[in-house]
């Protein structure tokens, strides 16, 4: 939809609307909204009920041309309401309200002159702002130009384009003036607006014009004009402007060797003079002295060339004459002469001849040779040759430096000198020489390559004969070693290895390469100091040994040898064993010899194996090796075979024994190994009617046993082993027969134990052992008697003996009394035999027994502890700290108890407090930090001592080695100084250095730290510390060093400061500064006169370097010098002689050294003229005139000047400016002309340097000086007047670049606003200035005075119509000059215009869920005042606070925002007051209405993801068969709920807005339906889908399943008759079931009611809160069958919040009589006849009916309070599903379980079963008290055990079941309490609310039917969504959906009508033994306790 409004509408007006222009569909006012809901800023506003479009501000279509909005239209008017958005565009139409404008004002416009016609130079664009069309076509036109040339530019009308109409010249005209008018193409002439503009075109000046010369083209110069001096000013003049005239100069040629140069830094200035710009005069000078006799004339070619582009030039052969002047000394062929000669040549050989020559002519070129004062040398005077006066030797001087000069003939003379350096070549007479002849040295092994020391040899020989080379002869083979070549550097070349070879002997030579070569040699002894990198090595890998196992103590078992190849300490070897050698092994620590410590016994130990370490001596790294040793005990034949029972008694019956039976098997074991351990048996004698096996010991009868007397059947076998000697034993076989009685000797029992101490003394015994082991001990009292005796109790005439066991004889019997006594204590140790056994026979002479006495040893403590070694070693890195474990010991005490427990402790020793050992542990550790500077290692003596009575000790001792760690730091003790004498031979140790280091190793390192002054001058052995010399020293050069010494130990590293002073020795001569001083003495100096002070220095010190002077000869008497100091002086007057102005002086410098050295040097002495007359001008004063636009270069002035002197130093003139040159305007040369009868003279010439400027300077009143080159140097001055005349070279100029000015806009026309001033310096008549305004004022409201320049003000002003005005005022000298200045004139507000809104009352609209601070709309207030009176500030003024606590507004922007987030199902339309108030106070309102419109935030959510339906009999076409319900949580449109199968279905149809499935066409008929009615279940499938009007809807689908099985869709006409007989013999079988359980069902009921009392009366809970009542732990086990086994009550549920298991029963009040809706009228009656007939249910508690009933009855339809309320046919959804885009705010603490749809036995449909917890704020009802629903009457309570949810039911308790309704009193009262249905619920939400809502409003639903007929005007409510799914998330959440804002909905009711009076009947049964299926249900209750912490509010309500 497009509006077209015009530009400049009233604000208020409406401009269009949006609502429907159809006349026929025209809705009544408030059935359909309009509401803008994007694009909108607040310009427009919509009517929200009839659509019209309003203006809200003014439309200015240059801001904005095209508008669109976004309207959503809410249509309410349809069966359904619906929503839409129309894009509104809004198109503003443009006015003519805009004048052009330019976008600045004065422009400037550049155009190069060299433009060619035609061309375009600038275009001019004005902006007119208003739209496209006439309005904003704008035509150009020239209104004003200057120079007022018609054909010089031309402008193009339509586009503005300037172009040229004929060629431009800079020089002629530099810049052009114009003004220029725009005029907008309004259709009414009247209406054109027109802009103008002043623009300034500059012609810039193109390279057109070469540079002219001005100066002249000839010049002469004195050859003696020092450097600098200007001979010329060259100047050129260029019309051009800038680059373009800027002249620059350069001598393309005649500049041999560069002699003059043009100086730039004189023409740097650039001045602007009748528009073009000149160059300064540049200065040729001398750059390079000049010399006549060189060159006379030099012929420049200067050339003068600009910088524009092209480039023009222009050249002038400038002629340079010299003059000549006697000023050129004679000159050497070269300054520096160089001879060489060998030594030992004989004297007067000849060695150079030196040539000298003068370019002077006459006696001024004679040359003259002389003064060689150099011992062993002469010159000859003429000639120049130079020979030798002695021989020469190389090695004491090596080199002469000689000097000689040359003087010329002239006057005064000329000198000149030069040096010779003379060279003795060197002989090869001089052999190599070592400092020492012989070196030592000391190197650690295994060093990486690493230099040691620099060997150096001296040769005094130069060139080859003294290059030295070095090499290693012999004492190195294999190559160890590397000497370098050249520098002598020694270093080993590889890593030594002691243990190859321990000492080398190098001989080193040192050799020349002289012809013939020279050489020496020196010898070198290396030591290879020993490092511990060998480890101990054992002869063997490993080392087994065997030994008997008697061997004594102390035997020598093995003796082991470890090698070491290093040497000392490294080498030495220490060996010890581990500590599995337990104590029996010892080595000796030095020998490696090992014995035994213990006694060995192979029966306990077979073998030991032990490791053996040997460890060097090391002190900071020693090694070790550890090889294994394995001893092998060999067995020695020490125990005797042992019967494992003796005596051996056996009754046997004789007739049970057969012939060669066994009777009995006597076994015997031997503790020894092999043959030694193997046994034999035999019988000690010949016995009758028995044999033995020798092999198994097993005895057999060869006879019968009752042939056998009793002393035949007593058989004593002997157990013998193998070895040798042979150890036997014996023992005893009574056989007794049980049939004959025995009559012999008898021992009351077989065996008795004993206890009794280990080593008892003699007589000691223990008493027999009965039950407690603790013996009694008595001294020489016989405690035991084996006593036997016959059957009648007699004892007569039975002697006692011991028959075995008594082997060591420790103990004795008495023969008659049979009384035993300890006769010796050995044999009797614990440790070695615990038990022993004694045999004891008692023997008459006709009979005799054996009994056994075992004997049980008591231990005492007589064994000491032993340790596990005798000699411990233990090795500890040095700097450990306190508690640093060592090592730990071990010792083993053979003893029992307390006797055998040790504790361990070091012996007291004047080392032991160092450590410290824990008494149980034995580990040793540290209690004093270790330093092997102090303690290299310490013996220990560790005791271990028992708990024994008395106590044991034993001991060992631990050597704790400590290892050196490289923890100290070397030291050096330098002596501070060593003196050296400056002579000492190269290759002298000069001294040794040794440092200190208190740990063992390694050897410390030396190197040197050299600064730059001792770098290769000393050298220090590396490991020997010796510093040497490694290079001459020389005092004079440096008489100290520092030398750092570094000392290493490879970790710590230190260094100390060695002071090398040097001593002198006399060795230098004196030296003069000068070889020849030259010097001037003025004539008539006084007599003592000092004329020069010469210097000669000595470099050595004290006495060798004290110079005395002298005077040798000279070549006039009179002079002698100050032998100290060296003044020169004369004694006379000085007279000038011009025939010897020059006079030398021979002066000697003498050392005070012994013996004493000199040297000689001479002075020319030159006596000078002296300068005695000043130079003097020829006028007094000077005058000259120049206009000030003269042309630089022009000449001025020439000045003269005379001077009375004859010499050329003090006559010669230099002219200069001395004051009064501003500006540097003048330059003044000093020239050479030839002026008659006085030959070339120096004259001034004063020329022209700058531009003149009349203005700034209109004279100059300069002094020139004029000053000869004397000394002292004499001048003069003279003034030199210059007059300047003026020229109009000047434009006005304003006071300021540009102006401002602010106007009230009620001032009153023709007041004065400004006056402008324009000066011009310029004299009159061009200093005249004229004023116009040139742009600007297109409206004509200024006038300007053209003489005053006062800006007056026309016509009036308005602020409102134009802020400001610019105008361009021109002032103009009249002949081209002018200046341009804008003038700013800003129109002051007053405010006389109040705000107001044009809309009295503005909507606008905001989405919900925005976040806090989003835009809504824009206020716009209007005030037509501009500046501070025009800025509005708005502000809320809305009282109530809703608006303000909602909305803000910013003050200055008029922002509407959001203070939060809005939602539109709880408020949607808020009202607030705005306000605009200006900076006057003068305020407006508005009311603002904000609208929150819906999103589209939730899916639709069915009651069920899965629909059941079934198609009766008979259905005909749009016959209803079930309705599918959909909720949306969503407000408004966006929430209401259509629904559409997804697929089309030729059978089924869904109603659009109820959801109401009907046929499309008829079933079959009754005969087709019977014979459907035996095939088989059919079922078809659909989904179907929900969603809202909008086109964007969320959707959602639920699963249909349908029934068709009594119909004919989708069969065929052929009817499957195996389908019809399934069905049938199905029916028939369930029809008999139902016959059975009503049958038991009957038999039951009479116990009935005694199981409700017992139910009951489980039931009953002592008073407690819900909280106890609902823990599990407390359920008792009876009550557990009827909760916890219920379906919803299992008991865990402690983490899912929720069992496995729906409650269900007679707590479901949603629950109908189970038929569904679809029932007719008698089920009305049915209803009414069940509650009247039955008892109310007992389960509900009287507290909670009151609950109930005070709440108002129970309408059927969930309710917000509603907490008892279950859903059915609600399929189970996963929590995900559920909560898809749902907000969580409302959902607190509920937790869901699984569910179970069970069929009821009805069969009318599923039905859910469950329980629900809600905690929530408190409400008026409460759990029942016991904390579980009552179930009792229902058929849950009966069944739900745990049997039966397997499957198995106990048919008792099902047959006492029946129905349990309410009475139908107390239903009607329930009803009575319903509210009025017609009550509209302001806000129906369903439960679960995703936001959190301030004020829940409780819902209304319409009363109940008693009869499942809906009465008249009933509306269908829809249920509220299922919640039957387990959310273990929200178990932490406060509220619950169930009990605030809703509750579980009602099962799935019929569509055409209310829900009927079910939830007030009976609860229909939860588990029936019919059909259970698992299924969904509803919520359910949980028992989780951590829901119910989270308020102390919280209550549990249903």
């Amino acid at each position: 939809m497009t509006i077209n409004s015009v530009e400049g509408a009233k604000p208020g007006s409406i401009i269009g609307s949006v609502r429907s222009h159809d006349k026929n569909k025209v809705p009544e006012v408030g059935q359909v909204t309009y509401m803008v809901v994007g694009g909108t800023d607040g310009t427009f506003a919509v009517d929200r009920l009839t659509g019209d479009v309003y203006l809200a501000r003014e439309l200015d279509y240059e801001q904005g041309a095209r508008y669109t909005l976004q309207i959503e239209v809410d249509d309410f008017s349809k069966a359904y309401p619906s929503s839409h958005l129309v894009q509104l565009d809004i198109e503003v139409q443009d006015r003519n309200d805009n004048a052009p404008q330019f976008l600045e004002d004065p422009i400037t416009i550049v155009v190069p002159e060299n433009t060619a016609p035609g061309s375009s130079i600038y275009n001019f664009q004005a902006t007119d702002k208003d739209g496209s069309g006439p309005n904003s076509e704008v035509q150009y036109s020239i209104q004003q130009q200057w120079p007022d040339n018609a054909d010089l530019l031309l402008l193009d009308p339509a586009t503005g384009v300037l172009s040229l109409a004929r060629e431009l010249d800079h020089e002629t005209a530099s810049s052009l003036f114009m003004v220029v008018h725009a005029t907008d193409s309004a259709l009414d002439p009247s209406q054109r607006r027109r802009g103008s503009v002043t623009a300034r075109i500059f012609v810039t000046d193109e390279n057109d014009n070469a540079p002219v010369f001005s100066s002249p083209a000839a010049v002469s110069v004195m050859e003696d004009q020092p450097v600098g001096f200007v001979v010329l000013y060259v100047m050129a003049r260029d019309a051009d402007q800038g680059e373009n005239g800027r002249v620059s100069y350069r001598i393309q040629a005649g500049n041999a060797g560069g002699k003059f140069s043009l100086n730039p830094d004189t023409a740097v200035v650039l001045v602007p003079k009748e528009e073009a710009y000149y160059r300064t005069p540049c200065s040729l000078s001398i750059l390079k002295p000049i010399d006549r006799e060189e060159q006379e004339v030099y012929n420049l070619t200067i050339v003068a060339e600009d910088h524009g582009t092209p480039q023009h030039s222009t050249t002038q052969l400038l002629s340079v004459q010299v003059i000549d002047v006697n000023d050129e000394p004679p000159r050497f062929e070269q300054v520096e002469f160089e001879a060489q000669i060998f030594e030992n040549k004989p004297p007067g050989a000849s060695v150079l001849t030196v040539t000298a020559y003068d370019p002077d002519q006459g006696t001024n070129g004679l040359v003259i040779y002389g003064d060689i004062k150099e011992k062993g040398f002469t010159i000859d005077p003429v000639t120049g040759v130079i020979t030798t006066t002695r021989s020469l030797d190389r090695e004491s001087q090596s080199c002469y430096t000689v000097t000689v000069y040359a003087k010329d003939g002239g006057l005064p003379p000329n000198f000149a000198k030069a040096t010779v350096k003379i060279t003795v070549l060197d002989e090869n007479d001089n052999t190599p020489a070592f400092g020492r002849l012989y070196y030592t040295l000391e190197v650690p092994e295994n060093l990486e390559p690493v230099e040691l020391f620099t060997l150096r040899a001296t040769d005094q020989d130069s060139g080859a004969g003294g290059e030295v080379e070095y090499k290693i002869t012999t004492g190195d083979p294999a190559g160890d070693f590397q000497l370098d070549r050249s520098s002598g550097v020694l270093s080993t070349s590889q890593s030594l290895d002691r243990e190859r070879k321990a000492r080398y002997a190098l001989t080193v030579v040192a050799q020349d390469r002289g012809m013939p070569a020279l050489s020496s040699s020196a010898t070198i002894e290396v030591t290879v100091l020993d490092v511990n990198d060998n480890s101990p090595r054992f002869d063997s890998a490993s080392y087994t040994v065997e030994i008997p196992e008697d061997s004594p103590v102390g035997s020598l078992v093995l003796e082991v040898t470890a090698s070491d190849e290093d040497e000392g300490s490294n080498g030495e070897v220490l060996y010890f064993l581990s500590s599995e050698a337990s104590g029996t092994f010892a080595v000796d620590q030095v020998m490696g010899r090992i014995t035994t410590t213990a006694p060995l016994d192979r029966e306990k130990r077979v073998s030991y194996s032990f490791h053996i370490y040997a460890t060097d001596l090391s002190p900071a790294s020693p090694r070790n090796a550890t090889t294994q040793i394995t001893i092998h005990i060999l067995d020695v034949n020490d125990n005797a075979p042992f019967f494992v029972q003796d005596p051996m008694v056996i009754n046997v019956s004789s007739s049970s024994i057969s012939s060669h039976q066994v009777v009995a098997t006597m076994r015997a074991e031997d503790k020894d190994f092999g043959a030694n351990g193997s046994v034999f048996y035999r019988f000690a004698s010949p016995v009758r009617g028995f044999t033995i096996n020798s092999l198994t010991g097993e005895i057999q009868a060869t006879e019968r046993l009752h042939s056998l007397t009793q002393s035949q059947r007593t058989l004593i076998v002997e157990a013998m082993d193998q070895g040798s000697p042979a150890q036997s034993s014996l023992g005893v076989v009574v056989i007794y027969i049980k049939e004959q009685e025995y009559r012999g000797i008898r021992f009351s029992r077989n065996a008795r134990d004993v206890s009794i101490q280990e080593n008892a003394a003699q007589g000691l015994f223990g008493t027999p052992t009965q039950t407690a082991p603790t013996p009694h001990l008595q001294k020489c009292t016989a405690v035991v008697q084996a006593l036997a005796q016959y059957p009648d109790g007699s004892r007569s005439g039975i002697s006692y003996s011991i028959f075995s066991g008594n082997r060591l004889q420790s103990f004795r019997i008495s023969t008659t009394t049979g009384e035993i006594w300890v006769q010796s204590s050995t044999g009797l140790d614990f440790e070695e035999t615990p038990r022993l056994r004694l045999v004891v026979k008692a023997e008459t002479a006709s009979s005799s027994s054996y009994m056994a006495i075992n004997l049980i040893l008591q231990d005492v403590n007589d064994n000491l502890p032993r340790f596990q070694l005798q000699n411990y070693v233990a090795y500890i890195c040095e700097a450990q700290g306190y508690d640093f474990p060592i090592i730990q010991v071990l010792a083993d005490d053979l003893d029992q108890g307390q006797n055998g427990q040790v504790t361990y402790s070091i012996k007291s020793s004047s080392m032991s407090n160092l450590f410290k050992i824990d008494p149980l542990t034995g580990s040793i550790t540290t209690a004093a930090i270790m330093d092997r500077e102090i303690w290299t290692q310490t013996k220990l003596v560790i005791t271990a001592t028992d708990r024994g009575s008395p106590r044991l000790a034993g001991s060992a001792t631990l050597t704790v080695i400590i290892v050196d760690l490289n923890d100290n730091s070397p030291t050096i003790p330098l002596p501070h100084e060593i003196r050296v004498p400056e002579n000492t031979i190269i290759g002298t140790e000069i001294t040794q250095v040794t440092g200190n280091d208190v740990d063992s190793g390694p050897p410390l390192s030396y190197t040197l730290q050299l600064d730059s002054h001792s770098q290769g001058k000393f050298g220090i052995h590396r490991y020997g510390g010796g510093v040497s010399l490694t290079a001459p020293l020389d005092f004079e050069e440096r008489t100290w060093y520092t030398l750092t010494v570094r000392s290493s130990d490879s970790k710590h590293q230190s260094e100390a400061n060695l002071t090398v002073l040097v001593q002198d020795v006399n060795d230098n001569v004196p030296v003069f500064t000068q070889d020849l001083y030259q010097v001037t003495l003025l004539e008539h100096s006084p007599p003592g006169s000092p004329i020069i002070t010469v210097t000669a220095t000595d470099r050595d010190s004290g006495e060798n370097g004290k110079v005395t002077y002298r005077v040798m000869s000279s070549t006039r008497d009179g002079f002698y010098i100050d032998p100290s100091n060296g003044t020169l002086f004369f004694s006379q007057r000085v007279e000038f002689d011009s025939k010897q102005p020059s006079i030398s002086v021979v002066i000697e410098a003498r050392d005070g050294g012994t013996p004493a050295l000199s040297s000689v040097t001479t002075v020319q002495v030159q006596v000078s003229d002296v300068n005695d007359n000043t130079p003097l001008f020829h006028q007094s004063e000077y005058r000259a005139t120049i206009s000030e636009d003269g042309l630089p270069g022009a000449t001025v002035l020439t000045l003269e000047a005379v001077d009375g002197d004859l010499s050329r130093e003090n006559c010669g003139f230099d002219f200069a400016i001395a004051s009064g040159n501003m500006g540097n305007a003048f330059q003044i040369e000093s020239s050479v002309h030839f002026l008659e009868g006085r030959g070339f003279q120096t004259v001034g010439t004063l020329i022209l340097a700058e531009w003149l400027d009349f203005e700034s300077m209109p004279s100059y009143n300069l002094t020139v000086v004029v000053s000869d080159r004397g000394v002292p140097q004499r001048s003069s001055s003279v003034s030199a007047i210059i007059t300047v005349t003026d020229a109009n070279d000047n434009p006005p100029a304003f006071s300021r670049t540009e102006y401002n000015v602010a106007l009230n806009e009620v001032s009153a026309t023709g007041i004065e606003i400004l006056r402008l001033t324009a000066t011009d310096p310029d004299s009159a008549p061009n200093a005249e200035v004229r004023y116009t305004i040139s742009s600007g004022d297109e409206t004509e409201r200024f006038f300007i005075d053209g003489r005053t320049g006062a800006l007056m003000l026309q016509q009036a002003l308005d602020r409102e119509r134009q802020p400001h005005y610019t105008v361009v005022v021109q002032a103009s000298d009249g002949q081209g000059h002018y200046a341009l200045a804008p003038v700013t004139v800003e129109v002051k507000d007053i405010n006389d215009n109040r705000p107001y809104f044009p809309l009295k009352t503005l909507t606008a609209s905001i989405r919900e869920n925005q976040p806090p601070n989003a835009l809504i709309t824009v206020l716009h207030a209007i005030d037509y005042d501009n500046g501070v009176y025009g800025q509005l500030h708005y502000y809320m003024v809305d009282k109530a606070g809703g608006g303000r606590d909602s909305f803000l507004i910013n003050q200055t922007s008029g922002e509407v925002r959001t203070r939060l987030t809005f939602d539109f199902e709880r408020t949607n339309t808020f009202n607030f007051v705005a306000l605009a108030m200006d900076m006057g106070n003068y305020s407006a309102t508005v009311t603002v209405q904000v609208y929150v419109t819906g999103e589209d935030e939730y899916d639709p959510v069915f009651l069920s993801s899965d629909f059941f339906f079934e198609v009766p009999e008979g259905a005909r076409k749009s016959q209803s068969i079930g309705q599918v319900q959909a909720v949306d949580e969503d407000g408004g449109v966006d929430g209401i709920v259509l629904y559409s199968l997804a697929e089309s279905s030729p059978y089924f149809e869904v109603n659009k807005t109820t959801g109401v499935i009907y046929l499309k066409l008829d079933s079959s008929g009754r005969q087709s339906v019977s014979r459907r009615s035996k095939r088989e279940v059919r079922l078809m499938k659909l989904d179907v889908t929900a969603h809202s009007p909008l086109e964007t809807s969320r959707t959602s689908t639920a699963h249909l399943t349908v029934d068709v099985t009594h119909t004919s869709f989708g069969l065929t006409s052929d009817v499957n008759i195996l389908l019809v007989a399934v069905v049938a013999a199905s029916l028939g079988a369930i029809v008999i079931l139902i016959i059975i359980a009503v049958a038991l069902f009957l038999v039951k009921s009479r116990r009935r009611k005694k199981q409700e009392q017992e139910a009951r009366r489980n039931r009953a809970a002592p008073p407690g809160t819900v909280l106890q009542k609902l823990d599990e732990s407390k359920v008792t086990e009876s009550s557990r069958i009827y909760h916890q086994s219920l379906p919803g009550y299992a008991s865990d549920q402690s983490e899912t919040g929720g069992g496995p298991y729906t409650r269900g029963g007679s707590l479901d009040p949603s629950h109908s009589s189970g038929r569904g809706s679809a029932e007719a009228e008698a089920a009305e009656d049915d209803e009414i006849r069940m509650i009247n007939e039955y008892p109310r249910v007992a389960s509900i508690s009287s507290s909670m009916q009151e609950h109930i009933s005070a709440r108002g009855p129970d309408s059927g339809i969930q309710q917000d309070a509603d907490q008892l309320s279950d859903i059915s046919c609600e399929p189970g959804m996963e929590a995900s599903q559920w909560f898809k885009g749902k907000k969580l705010g409302s959902l607190t603490g509920t937790l869901l379980s699984g569910q179970h749809s069970i069929y009821r036995d009805e069969g009318g449909g599923y039905l859910g079963v469950g329980r629900g917890l809600s905690i929530s704020h408190p409400k008026d009802y409460a759990f029942p008290e016991d904390g579980k629903p009552a179930v009792d009457g229902s058929l849950t309570a009966i069944v739900a055990s745990d049997e039966e949810l397997r499957g198995s039911y106990n048919w008792d308790y099902l047959l006492n079941w029946c129905p349990q309704f309410q009475p139908l009193a107390n239903v009607f009262t329930e009803i009575a309490r319903l509210k009025d249905e017609n009550a509209q619920p302001p806000n129906p939400r369903r439960p679960f609310q995703p936001k959190a809502k301030a004020d829940p409003k409780p819902r209304i639903d319409p009363p109940p039917l008693i009869t499942s007929v809906a009465h008249p005007g009933a509306k269908s409510v829809p249920p509220k969504p299922a919640v039957g799914r387990t959310f273990p998330n929200l178990a932490s959440l406060k509220r619950s959906p169930i009990s605030h804002e809703g509750s579980i909905s009602s099962a799935a009711m019929s569509p055409s009508f209310s829900p009927s009076l079910s939830p007030l009947a009976a609860r229909s049964p939860a588990v029936s033994p019919f059909g259970v299926t698992q299924g969904p249900s509803a919520s359910i209750i949980s028992t989780t306790e951590h829901s119910l912490e989270h308020s102390e509010e919280a209550e549990l309500r249903i």
